[in-house]
This record gives C-alpha cells, structure tokens and sequence, in this order.
C-alpha cells in the first residue's frame, strides 16, 4: 500500500516525513521541546508522534538518534518567525 506522498507505508529509517506535513500539526509542548536545541536528537516519543500524524507505519526505534535535516531547521525558523511563535 501507498501513502499521498507515493512512497510506501514502511517508512526509510534514514529521514523523518517532510516536514511540511507534521510540524503545522504537532501539539504545542511538542514543538517547544524540537525549538529547544534544533540540533538535538529527537526523543522517540517525539519521533513516533510524527510517523503518527503523517500516517507512517514504522517502528520509531529505527529512526533513534534522528536529527532534524538542515532544511528542516530552516523551515521551522521560517514558520516560527512568521508567525511571532517561540
């Protein structure tokens, strides 16, 4: 089976799904907790938060020590400067 993004469900343990998709739906603590250190790992109670809402099966342990892409940091500052939200 095939998600919207055309890629299947199984999600590659080497990046996180776009991050266009789950930053504008992540719940608020979770975002202050990505803004606190951009550079930092994420924990796998984030990382399995976003394979939640971007309907991604996935085991969150295979994406242990993800960091956020340089181009996702920039997005993040982007959509946080613009809408006056740290």
């Amino acid at each position: 089976m095939t998600d919207t993004l055309g890629s299947h469900r199984s999600h590659d343990a080497a990046a996180l799904p776009p991050v266009g998709l789950w930053w504008p739906m992540l719940e608020s603590e979770l975002r202050r907790e990505v803004l606190e250190d951009l550079d930092a790992p994420l924990r796998e109670g984030l990382v399995r938060r976003i394979l939640e809402l971007c309907e991604v099966d996935g085991d969150p342990r295979a994406l242990r020590g993800v960091r956020l892409r340089e181009h996702d940091q920039a997005y993040i500052a982007g959509w946080s400067h613009a809408i006056g939200w740290s």
